[in-house]
């Protein structure tokens, strides 16, 4: 009985012994076939690598100096069509996105016509890379080309209302007409707590946080990007960031538990290619004495990049509001928002401010070093952005 019991342990090991060595060599043929799949994937046809970082970085290097500075740049247009004016602005200044107000907008397909047409001009400088087309459409009193839009409620209305899934409903439906419209970017959902003409959920951040993420959802599944905004939360602010600047005058402790906090739960939340996040211009002397947001490193690198983990795009708010208008040179702004971390500039109404804005982020790029790897680290950002987005239909 002993040796029938020491033979059948001898067999069992054998079995074993050999299961283990079928199993390692299955492992290595299949690491094997992974690595020469991922070198031959990696080597493509034209010799470039296959991702979309690796794509971008071949756009960027395939692109002049003025190319890439007018990807840094998102401005506005004066008519209805891309009149003379117009398109002399986005030839020779290499603009690289736009963003429309209602004195751009007629009728559905003017609009239609006009996103087409900015669309095509804009690709045909910027080595067939496409624009960020943008509208602010939150709802309520803001809310563009009303006649032809579906009435959307204010933020504050659908608070009130407690229904979170509501958010996502009227996200959705934005969204898709927009995308009809041939836009591919809004300026939506404002995540700031209790801000005047009803353009906030709620004051309490949790309640805020729930609509959003909510409405974002909306946003990605009609296929067009949103922006939440204004980071770090303007709801505190008594003068109105168009006519002069501001300070909010709340500890850093403040801010991070209450007008941050929404901020700091989406970014955990939501893919970062899926969102952006404009920045405010009012002033956070808690957060940075002396600048407002939209030129602050503390604010976008120390606060957005660094602590928070977001790695999407940033964007600033328009910079010929009085808060900056009336207080910075043109072409000093672009240059001090773009080393405090933004990656887009908003200048929206002038063409000579844009002009202005642009000449200086040129010139900075052209005679410092370290500007020009930093432009050309945001611009692969922006690019590598877009690509993602043609790819999952943004675009």
């Amino acid at each position: 009985m002993k040796n029938k019991n020491r033979h059948s342990k001898f067999i069992y090991s054998i079995i074993v012994l050999l299961v283990i060595v079928v199993l390692g060599a299955a492992a290595w043929i299949w690491q094997s076939r992974s690595r020469t799949d991922g070198t031959a994937a990696a080597s493509g046809r034209t010799g470039t690598v296959s991702t979309l970082d690796g794509q971008a970085r071949d756009k960027v290097r395939s692109m002049s100096p003025q190319q890439r500075v007018g990807q840094l740049m998102m401005i506005g247009i004066q008519g209805t069509t891309v009149d003379q004016d117009a398109a002399y602005q986005i030839a020779q200044y290499h603009m690289g996105n736009v963003i429309l107000f209602d004195r751009n907008m007629q009728s559905t397909q003017q609009v239609k016509d006009l996103n087409a047409a900015l669309a095509r001009q804009i690709r045909r400088q910027s080595q067939d890379i496409p624009p960020f087309i943008a509208v602010d459409q939150e709802g309520g009193f803001v809310l563009r080309m009303r006649e032809a839009f579906p009435r959307v409620p204010s933020e504050q209305q659908l608070g009130e209302n407690d229904d979170p899934a509501a958010a996502r409903t009227w996200a959705l439906t934005t969204g898709k007409k927009l995308k009809e419209l041939g836009f591919n970017l809004n300026f939506a959902p404002v995540v700031d707590l209790g801000s005047a003409s009803e353009r906030s959920y709620s004051s309490d951040p949790a309640v805020v946080t729930s609509f959003a993420l909510q409405a974002v959802q909306g946003y990605e599944e009609a296929k067009i990007w949103c922006s939440l905004k204004h980071f770090p939360g303007i709801g505190k602010v008594r003068t109105d960031p168009h006519l002069d600047g501001d300070q909010v005058a709340a500890s850093r402790e403040e801010l991070l538990a209450a007008d941050m906090k929404p901020f700091s739960d989406l970014i955990r939340q939501v893919p970062h290619d899926k969102m952006f996040i404009m920045v405010s211009n009012v002033t956070f002397p808690a957060l940075d004495p002396q600048l407002p947001a939209c030129v602050s490193q503390p604010v976008m690198t120390g606060l957005l990049r660094q602590q928070f983990g977001y790695e999407g795009l940033i964007l600033s708010d328009d910079m010929e509001m009085g808060a900056m208008a009336k207080h910075y040179a043109f072409s000093d702004m672009g240059v001090m928002a773009i080393r405090a971390g933004a990656d887009i500039v908003l200048v929206c109404h002038d063409y000579g401010h844009e002009q202005e804005t642009y000449t200086g982020l040129l010139k900075a790029y052209e005679n410092d070093e370290s500007f020009r790897k930093l432009v050309d680290e945001k611009v692969t950002r922006i690019v590598r952005t877009k690509l993602a987005g043609q790819a999952a239909g943004y675009l």
